[in-house]
């Protein structure tokens, strides 16, 4: 990022506090940490493009293998592919515009005023003709149309509840789609200003209104060939193109600009104005996590029948006009891809989404939990994947969208985030270097509390001096805090911007702890917001608590979400992750096989560098990371690859295997 920007950052206050709960605040993320540092090109190379895409175009970003846009469809990588911040879209995975790049981070041209941001071009498509199932000369007679959904991010709710991701767009933000003519033109043929989602959709909120009258996400039609008459341009040839882009601005108080969610793009002939319903059933959004409280957690602790839910609930949707009887099936597969559990396939009737809404044709189709990851010994994590097809020879628009992966880690850690900011947290105001957070968490047997890890937003702000202590407190009446830690570390202050993860802190003694409950968490020692990372897809509620020498009290934090503390649990104490107190078996690399993205979980083995070589010995990629647990994304095309982590004991090296 250039200085200029640096500066015009931190003058405009740059980090502005979504809004306070009486000492704890929210902000909005300054970078993606999904993308921060991958150093991908934005634009792809041009030698993709030399054979034109055929129609019918269709995109609806469902296949989720990376956070960048599918280069066989789009020449850019500008926009944000994800499942975090979009509310209900017409199927799983949307493209994010907002002021960030590439790389994930602010542009360069980031300004209070409005400047062009994210960009979203389409290769080059033949508008000329069609060639299935009969080829034929393409023309304005043929009825080509083009639609897509779209949305303005922020959601409709207060920050304590679960309807708000990220930032709505300003007023004078837009979000613009054009077509590039044959004489190289393009055209602006549609725009859309700045709103908030419950100005967008004012019934969104409302409990008594029906799904189907909810229009969370809205599908635009658009006849190319009225857009040709009206703007004086051929579309109908060999090499059209589109692209989305979005119109930013930086908030005066300092927010990270707003976002546009798009979704579900299709541009084909034979169709009309009114031609809105796609013959296809999709899930909606990730599936509940499987335990009931976490995301992971340590073997140790895990009981089957007290931590795991009993069924697990899906959303889904069917975006045609009628009926459509599916068969379901969900599969656990183990760390080493095998099938430890396969249900029955149930078939299910789904009614459309425009009549029923979601999930309305069975409310009572939610699956069973049979298995109860019994048995485990070492850490792993399982992929718990759902199918939802169409019965017999029906076809669906798009398969990608009938598959939805997630996952339940057991290993030596309790989590109840999944790993992903959506803002940041910490103390704010007045008496901030009195604050106190703690955390709350069950221990069903007795066990070793020997780090602490956290993860850190990067942020502009100068963390140098962003000091803070890590505690443990005892619980006073099982759900709140003892009022004296019974540890208190050393001085710590927060990690340098440049590193993204989870930072993994050795308590100087090892902690004991009884059945029963126990909370971590930090003491403030400076006026620092520490922005640590807060995800806002899964809840911690009434598990967090915080006090300052005003309150000298602890109340519960209201924030729907979860902070991204973890507490690390051993057999041993390690000293600072001293060398005697490493050993090569803890580095966990999971899944591997993997569908494009890899795990590193590393407790008491710091990693400074990764990097990734292919069979032939040439290095593909590297980053320092410096932490004991992150995510690596492996090269695009499948195949055998070799991973070398640099530790701090010595040099590791492992096979793994994209898909």
């Amino acid at each position: 990022m250039k200085l200029g920007c640096c500066i015009l950052a931190l003058l405009i206050g740059f980090t502005h506090q979504i809004i306070a709960q009486d000492g704890v605040a929210l902000r909005d993320l300054q970078v993606n940490t999904k993308l921060i540092d991958t150093k991908k090109t934005i634009l792809i190379s041009p030698s993709k493009s030399t054979k034109p895409l055929l129609l019918p175009f269709f995109e609806d970003f469902s296949s989720l293998h990376s956070p960048f846009p599918n280069d066989s469809l789009w020449q850019d990588n500008m926009v944000f592919i994800n499942v975090n911040f979009p509310l209900f879209p017409p199927t799983i995975g949307v493209a994010t515009f907002d002021a960030l790049d590439a790389n994930g981070r602010l542009y360069e041209q980031a300004s209070v005023y409005s400047f062009p941001a994210d960009t979203l071009t389409s290769r080059p498509i033949r508008m000329d003709s069609i060639f299935s199932p009969i080829p034929q000369q393409l023309t304005p007679g043929d009825s080509v149309y083009f639609s897509f959904y779209y949305q303005p991010g922020g959601g409709f709710g207060d920050t304590w509840e679960s309807t708000v991701r990220g930032r709505a767009p300003a007023r004078n933000d837009e979000f613009i789609l054009e077509f590039r003519g044959d004489t190289g033109r393009w055209d602006q043929v549609w725009s859309a200003n700045g709103q908030t989602l419950k100005e967008f959709c004012p019934q969104c909120p409302v409990d008594t209104v029906p799904d189907q009258e909810k229009t969370f996400f809205k599908q635009v039609m658009i006849s190319v060939a009225k857009m040709m008459d009206s703007l004086g341009q051929n579309y109908f040839y060999d090499g059209f193109q589109f692209r989305f882009r979005n119109i930013s601005s930086l908030d005066p108080r300092g927010s990270a600009a707003g976002q546009w969610h798009l979704d579900y793009i299709r541009l084909a002939p034979f169709r009309n104005v009114n031609d809105v319903f796609s013959d296809d059933i999709a899930f909606v959004d990730r599936a509940q996590r499987v335990l009931k409280d976490f995301q992971a957690m340590p073997i140790k602790q895990f009981q089957p029948t007290t931590d795991l839910v009993n069924r697990i609930p899906l959303v889904y949707r069917n975006l045609y006009n009628e009926l459509i009887t599916a068969d379901y099936r969900y599969r656990i597969f183990n760390q080493a891809g095998e099938i430890v559990w396969q249900s029955t396939v149930a078939t299910p009737n789904i009614e459309p989404f425009y009549t029923h809404g979601f999930n309305a044709s069975d409310i009572d189709f939610t699956p069973q939990l049979v298995y109860n990851f019994s048995g485990i010994t070492n850490p792993q994590t399982f992929t718990i994947q759902h199918i939802l097809e169409p019965t017999g020879e029906r076809q669906d628009v798009c398969p990608t969208n009938d598959t939805m992966e997630h996952f339940v880690h057991f290993g030596n850690f309790y989590a109840y985030d999944d790993g992903t900011p959506e803002m940041g947290f910490g103390f704010e105001g007045d008496n901030v270097r009195t604050g106190q957070f703690a955390y709350h968490f069950p221990l069903r047997v007795l066990d070793t509390l020997v780090a602490i890890q956290v993860w850190f937003n990067p942020t502009l702000d100068d963390m140098s001096r962003a000091f803070f202590n890590l505690a443990v407190w005892d619980a006073k009446n099982d759900s709140t805090p003892s009022d004296t830690p019974r540890y208190t570390g050393e001085r710590l202050t927060a990690p340098n911007n440049d590193i993204v993860g989870y930072q993994t802190y050795a308590l100087s003694e090892p902690v004991i702890l009884q059945q029963g409950s126990f909370f971590i968490g930090f003491q403030q020692q400076s006026d620092a917001f520490l922005n640590i990372g807060f995800d806002q897809n899964n809840n911690a509620e009434n598990r967090m608590f915080y006090r300052t020498i005003r309150q000298n009290e602890w109340y519960p934090v209201l924030y729907y979400g979860a902070a991204m503390i973890r507490p690390i649990f051993g057999t041993s104490t390690p000293t600072g992750f001293c060398e005697k107190d490493m050993t090569m078996e803890n580095i966990n690399v999971y899944p591997n096989p993997s569908d494009g993205t890899i795990f590193v979980e590393s407790s008491e083995n710091v990693v400074n560098i990764y990097e990734i070589y292919d069979l032939n010995g040439k290095r593909l990629s590297h980053r320092t990371i410096r932490s004991t647990q992150f995510s690596i994304t492996l090269p695009e095309q499948s195949g055998i690859y070799i991973l070398l982590l640099h530790t701090e004991k010595g040099l590791v090296s492992k096979k793994v295997v994209r898909r």
